[in-house]
C-alpha cells in the first residue's frame, strides 16, 4: 500500500503542472451545467411517485382540479352584487376562464345565483312536498295506531297530531323565510332585497350552507383552482398569474386579495435561489475566518480556492447530469464546502509538515501520502457509506440529498488530493525547507490541554460519557417535534400573512379531501352512505372540519330530501353550475369528491385524525374511499421523513463498523472511532433539551450524517496516535505527541465542517434553521468528544485494558 501512495506522489511530480491546467479546464467545462440546474418543489420530491398516497392523489387532482388560489372581498358584501361591480366580477371570472389554467373558477356570483335556483325551486315545491310530508306521517301515524288495537276515532285523532307536528316543523324551519320571501318583491340578483334573503336567514346570520363563500356580511370569497398535476413551474405561473388578472380589476366599496398556497410555493421556489447564493456567501466568509485564525499554514486561502473550484465541478455535473436542486438539497453547497475544505486542510497540513521535516517537496508529499492517505481515504469511504445509508428514507429529496453528498465529497476529494499536492509541490520543490505558516490562536497547547485533562481517566471519562448519553436518550423523547406546516416557511412572508388573513376570516385556509369511486356514485344507496359520513365526521371532530361540500350535501340542500330519487339527483345535477358540479362528480359519474375545510391543526394531528377517520370507513360493498389532496400529501411526508430514523443510523454504524474491522482487522480498532460520535450524538439531546431546540421531521437524517462525518476526526486522531506508538512512544507521551502534531489541523477542520452545517440557520426556511443548528451542534460535540473521549480510551486501551506493545516502524537501510 505504501508503494501505491509513493507512486502516486511521483505521479503528481512528475506532471503537477499538466494536473493544475487539466483540473482548471475540467471545472471550465463543467461550470456550464450549472446554468441547468432547476429547482424543484413538486410533491413528488417529498412523496414517492409509486406509494398509492401519491397515486390517488394523481388521479383526484385529473378529476377535480389541484390546489385553489383564494380571491377574498373585503367590505359590505351587498355591494358585491351592485350592477358595476357584479359586471366588473363577471369579467373577472371570464378572463380567468379564458387562460386555460384553471379547472374551475367559482365566484359569489355562481354561489347566489345557485342558491337563487334553489330557493326559487323550494318555495315553488314547498306546499306540495309539505301536503306529501304530512299525509305520509299521518299514515304512518294511523297504522301505528291501529297496530296498538286504537279504536277508529284514535287512529284519526294520532294523524291529526302527526299532520299538526309535521306542519309545525314545517313553519318553525321556513315560516320565517316564506314570510321574507313574500316581501323581497322581484326575484332577482339585481333586486338587493332579494339578495339579502338568498344570504342571509330570518335572524340576518349568513346562512350556513353559504359560509365557505360568505364567512360574514363583511367577507366574500372567490374560489379559483388550478389544473391538476400541474409541474412546480406551471403551477407557479398559474398563481403568479390569478393575482396579476385580480389586480387589474377594483371594486367600488371593497378591497379584494388575492393568495393560495399555490403562491406560496412560487414564492419558496423563488427565495430558494436567493438562499443558495446567500449561503454560499455566508459560508465562504465562515471558512476564510477558521483558516486564518486556526489554520497555521502558508498559503491558508488556497484550502478554500481549491475547494470553491471542486463545488463548481460538483454542481455542474449535476447540472449536467439532469439533477434537480430541492428545499434539502439547496443546503448541500454549503455542507460540501465545509467537507471539502477539512480534507484540503489535512492534506494541505501534512504536506508542509512532512516537507519541513523531509527537507524536499517530493520526499515531504510522498511521507505525507503514505501516512494520511490510507486515513483519508478511509475516512471517505465511511462517509459515502453514510450518505449512501440516506436511500433507505422513503422521501425522494432526502435520498437525492445523500446521492448528492456522496457525489459531491468524491469529487471534492479527489480535486482536493491531485490540486493540493500539485500547488504546494510547485510552491516549495526548489525552496528548500519552507517557514513555517503562522497563525492567530495557539491551537495547539488549547488541543494538548483537552487530551491530556482525559488522558488516564479512560474509566472515568467513560462512565461520565455513558451517563450523559443515557440522559439524552431519556430526554430525547421529551424534545417536541414541529409538525406544524406553516411553521416550516419563513414566518415574515407576505404570502404566508395573506393565508393567515384568510384564515382568520374563513376559519381555515385548506382542506382536505375524499376520492369516492364506484360504478355509479349517483345511486340511491351511494348518496346515502356519503350524506351520513359527511355528517358524522361533522359533528365527531367539530375542531378538525369546519364545513364540507359533496353531491350528497348539495342534493340534500337542493330538494330538502334526505332520501335520494334518482329524478331529485338529475334535476340538482342540471341546475347546478358546472363551476360547482365540477368539484364534486366527474363527468361519468364514477368518481366523486368530499371535500372537509380543516382548521389550523399539525401535520401530526392530521396524521392521527386520518388514521381513526380511515379505521372508521365503512362504505358499501363495491365503493372506494381514500383521502386525498395536498393535506394527505403532507401528512406521508412527513411521516415518510421520521420512518426509518433509528434503521439510517444504525445502518451507518453497522456499514462503517464493518469496514474499519475490515481496515484494521481490530475489534478495538474499529470500534473506538466510531464510539466517541455515538455519544455525543446521544448527548446532544441534553443540549437541545436545556436550550428548546426544537426538531423538526427533516433532522431525523441527521444521525446518518454525523456518524459518517464524525468518524474522521477520530480517525486522525487515531492514526497520529498509531504514528507515535510505532516510533517506540509510550502510550500517554504518543497521545501528546499526536495532539501536538494533529490537534490544530483536526480543530480547523472539524470547524469548517460545522460551519458548513452551520451556516444552514441563515438559509431563511424555519425546518432548515432548525436542520443546521442540530447538526452543527451534534458535528460540534462530534469534535469534542473525538478530543475529549478517545485520548482517554486509546490509552486505556493501550496501558491496561487491552495492553499491547508498539509495533515499531521499518528503519530505513543505510
Amino acid at each position: 500500500m505504501q508503494r501505491f501512495w509513493s507512486r502516486t506522489a511521483g505521479l503528481i511530480a512528475s506532471h503537477h503542472l499538466l494536473i493544475a491546467i487539466i483540473a482548471i479546464v475540467l471545472t471550465a467545462v463543467l461550470a456550464v451545467g450549472i446554468t441547468r440546474i432547476r429547482f424543484k418543489t413538486g410533491q413528488d420530491t417529498i412523496v414517492d411517485p409509486d406509494t398509492d398516497v401519491y397515486q390517488e392523489n394523481i388521479r383526484f387532482q385529473k378529476e377535480f382540479g389541484g390546489d385553489p388560489m383564494l380571491v377574498l372581498f373585503e367590505g359590505d358584501i351587498l355591494k358585491l352584487f351592485e350592477p358595476q361591480n357584479l359586471a366588473t366580477l363577471q369579467t373577472l371570472e371570464a378572463e380567468l376562464n379564458a387562460t386555460g389554467d384553471f379547472e374551475s373558477v367559482l365566484t359569489p356570483y355562481t354561489v347566489v345565483g345557485f342558491a337563487r335556483d334553489r330557493v326559487i325551486e323550494r318555495m315553488e315545491t314547498a306546499p306540495a312536498q309539505l301536503a306529501e310530508d304530512r299525509e305520509s306521517a299521518a299514515a304512518e301515524a294511523r297504522a301505528e295506531a291501529a297496530a296498538r288495537g286504537a279504536t277508529a276515532e284514535e287512529q284519526d285523532q294520532a294523524a291529526d297530531e302527526a299532520r299538526q307536528r309535521v306542519f309545525d316543523e314545517f313553519q318553525a324551519e321556513f315560516g320565517p323565510d316564506i314570510q321574507r320571501f313574500a316581501e323581497v318583491g322581484e326575484v332577482s340578483l339585481g333586486n338587493p332585497k332579494f339578495v339579502e334573503f338568498v344570504i342571509s336567514d330570518a335572524t340576518g346570520e349568513v346562512r350556513s350552507d353559504l359560509a365557505g363563500v360568505f364567512p360574514d356580511r363583511e367577507h366574500a370569497l372567490m374560489v379559483v383552482r388550478l389544473n391538476g398535476n400541474m409541474t412546480i413551474d406551471e403551477q407557479a405561473n398559474a398563481a403568479a398569474e390569478t393575482v396579476d388578472v385580480v389586480g387589474n380589476y377594483s371594486f367600488e366599496g371593497l378591497s379584494v386579495l388575492a393568495t393560495g398556497s399555490p403562491l406560496l410555493i412560487k414564492e419558496i421556489n423563488d427565495d430558494m435561489r436567493t438562499s443558495l447564493l446567500r449561503m454560499a456567501g455566508i459560508v465562504v466568509l465562515m471558512m476564510v475566518f477558521v483558516l486564518m485564525v486556526v489554520f497555521r499554514a502558508r498559503w491558508r486561502p488556497l484550502s478554500l480556492i481549491i475547494v470553491l473550484f471542486g463545488c463548481i465541478s460538483a454542481f455542474g455535473l449535476m447540472g449536467l447530469l439532469g439533477l434537480n436542486l430541492t428545499m434539502v438539497t439547496i443546503s448541500g453547497l454549503p455542507i460540501l464546502i465545509g467537507l471539502g475544505v477539512d480534507f484540503a486542510i489535512q492534506l494541505h497540513s501534512r504536506m508542509e509538515d512532512e516537507t519541513r521535516r523531509t527537507g524536499d517537496a517530493l520526499e515531504g508529499m510522498r511521507s505525507s501520502l503514505q501516512h494520511l492517505g490510507p486515513v483519508l481515504a478511509l475516512a471517505l469511504v465511511a462517509a459515502t457509506i453514510g450518505f449512501l445509508v440516506l436511500h433507505i428514507s422513503r422521501v425522494p429529496m432526502i435520498r437525492d440529498f445523500g446521492s448528492m453528498l456522496a457525489v459531491g465529497t468524491f469529487i471534492l476529494f479527489v480535486g482536493a488530493f491531485f490540486f493540493i499536492n500539485s500547488v504546494l509541490y510547485l510552491r516549495d520543490r526548489r525552496t528548500g525547507i519552507p517557514p513555517r505558516g503562522r497563525a492567530l490562536l495557539d491551537m495547539e497547547g488549547v488541543v494538548g490541554f483537552m487530551t491530556q485533562m482525559t488522558t488516564g481517566r479512560g474509566p472515568l471519562v467513560l462512565a461520565l460519557a455513558v451517563s450523559i448519553a443515557i440522559l439524552g436518550f431519556a430526554l430525547d423523547r421529551r424534545l417536541t417535534v414541529e409538525t406544524d406546516p406553516e411553521k416550516f416557511v419563513p414566518q415574515d412572508s407576505p404570502v404566508l400573512q395573506d393565508l393567515f388573513r384568510i384564515r382568520d376570516v374563513a376559519g381555515s385556509s385548506s382542506e382536505l379531501n375524499f376520492l369516492i369511486e364506484g360504478e355509479d356514485v349517483t345511486d340511491a344507496e351511494t348518496l346515502t352512505w356519503m350524506l351520513q359520513f359527511e355528517r358524522q365526521l361533522l359533528e365527531d371532530y367539530p375542531r378538525e372540519f369546519l364545513r364540507s361540500a359533496s353531491l350528497a350535501s348539495l342534493v340534500a340542500q337542493a330538494t330538502g330530501k334526505e332520501t335520494f330519487e334518482p329524478e331529485d339527483v338529475q334535476r340538482t345535477l342540471e341546475m347546478t353550475p358546472a363551476a360547482i358540479r365540477n368539484n364534486v362528480i366527474s363527468a361519468d359519474g364514477t368518481r366523486a369528491s368530499m371535500v372537509f375545510a380543516i382548521g389550523p391543526i399539525s401535520l401530526k394531528e392530521r396524521e392521527l385524525l386520518l388514521e381513526e377517520i380511515e379505521r372508521e370507513i365503512e362504505p358499501p360493498p363495491g365503493l372506494l374511499v381514500k383521502p386525498a389532496g395536498l393535506a394527505v400529501i403532507g401528512v406521508e411526508a412527513v411521516e415518510a421523513l421520521s420512518a426509518n430514523r433509528n434503521l439510517m443510523s444504525f445502518s451507518a454504524l453497522a456499514a462503517i463498523g464493518v469496514l474499519y474491522l475490515l481496515a484494521y482487522r481490530n475489534v478495538v480498532r474499529a470500534i473506538l472511532p466510531i464510539l466517541p460520535v455515538v455519544l455525543a450524538l446521544q448527548s446532544s439531546s441534553v443540549l437541545l433539551y436545556v436550550f428548546g431546540i426544537d426538531l423538526n421531521p427533516l433532522t431525523s437524517v441527521s444521525g446518518p450524517l454525523i456518524i459518517a462525518m464524525g468518524t474522521e476526526f477520530t480517525l486522525l486522531l487515531m492514526s497520529r496516535y498509531d504514528e507515535a506508538r510505532r516510533e517506540g512512544a509510550a502510550p500517554r507521551e504518543a497521545m501528546a505527541l499526536a495532539s501536538q502534531r494533529i490537534g490544530r489541523a483536526i480543530t480547523a477542520s472539524g470547524l469548517t465542517v460545522v460551519g458548513g452545517f452551520g451556516v444552514l440557520a441563515f438559509s431563511g426556511f424555519p425546518m432548515l434553521n432548525s436542520f443546521g443548528q442540530v447538526t452543527a451542534l451534534n458535528m460540534g460535540l462530534a469534535l469534542l468528544s473525538a478530543l475529549l473521549v478517545l485520548p482517554a480510551l486509546l490509552v486505556w486501551a493501550d496501558e491496561g485494558l487491552f495492553a499491547r506493545a508498539p509495533a515499531r516502524e521499518p528503519q530505513p537501510a543505510p
